[in-house]
């Protein structure tokens, strides 16, 4: 007796095909999940980095003209404050009565030789600059006794340069600082804080030349933005100007309070 069969034996070509379709899906979405996860990864990292970036950018900017309104206590004798803000924009501001040091000498004497005051350490014969600093990740820049410089984990540069110049041409150099007197203190902030200097005491001197003026950098966590971006950049030969007649040194001692 002859009949339809209701469950013909499956092909082995059909098995095979709907496996291989299985395995294609599977391969298409693990794929399709994977792309979607690294992008996740690679794209809010982009997003975060552009962010950090972008807040640095800023801070430069802002730390910037906060300088050129503070160094203006280097110009005029009659400027009894300065008021400058900075938008914090979840960093950090560090203040402290540390910071970069300077030996600054004439002749082969060191200036603290010449003047009595709290930043001239005649033991180390050297001016402390003070601290005043903006942080953001592993990223810093600071206001440097004029200057601003940015540090991070590849070094540090110059983003403003201090008056500090040797014009052999002009038979002078010129060395003008500002050294901050501040309160060992830390804040973190998503909001604008406004800073005042006010200058305590003021020191200008024009100095005989006879033989050299040298700067030499001794301690600073921007030690090659100073050696090279400011020194090497204005004249001075391995923190030495030779060949002029006389140096105009002017230092302002100034307090940062917020």
């Amino acid at each position: 007796m002859s009949g339809h069969d209701p469950n013909p034996p499956r092909s082995f070509h059909t098995d095979e095909r709907a496996i291989s379709e299985v395995v294609a899906f599977i391969l298409v979405f693990g794929i399709i999940l994977s792309s979607v996860a690294l992008l996740s990864v690679t794209g809010f990292q982009a997003m975060e980095d552009y962010q950090e970036n972008e807040q640095l950018r800023n801070a430069e900017r802002a730390m910037d003209a906060l300088a050129e309104n503070f160094n203006d206590v280097l110009q005029y004798s009659g400027i009894e404050e300065r008021d400058s803000e900075l938008s914090l924009r979840e960093g950090t501001v560090t203040t402290g009565d540390g910071g970069t040091e300077l030996n600054v000498s004439v002749d082969g004497t060191p200036i603290t030789n010449r003047y009595g005051s709290e930043f001239y350490d005649p033991d180390t014969e050297t001016v402390t600059l003070g601290e005043f600093r903006y942080a953001a990740g592993s990223e810093t820049i600071a206001y440097d006794g004029g200057a601003v410089v940015r540090e991070g984990e590849t070094g540090s540069a110059v983003v403003r340069q201090p008056q500090v110049m040797c014009s052999p041409e002009r038979d002078r150099a010129v060395i003008s600082l500002v050294a901050l007197n501040a309160t060992e203190r830390s804040i973190q902030s998503s909001d604008g804080l406004q800073f005042t200097m006010t200058p305590t005491d003021r020191t200008v001197e024009i100095i005989d030349v006879s033989e050299d003026v040298s700067i030499d950098v001794e301690e600073s966590s921007a030690e090659r933005a100073w050696e090279e971006g400011v020194l090497e950049r204005n004249g001075w030969n391995n923190g030495v100007c030779d060949s002029v007649d006389e140096v105009l040194v002017t230092v302002v001692e100034a307090t940062i309070e917020y």
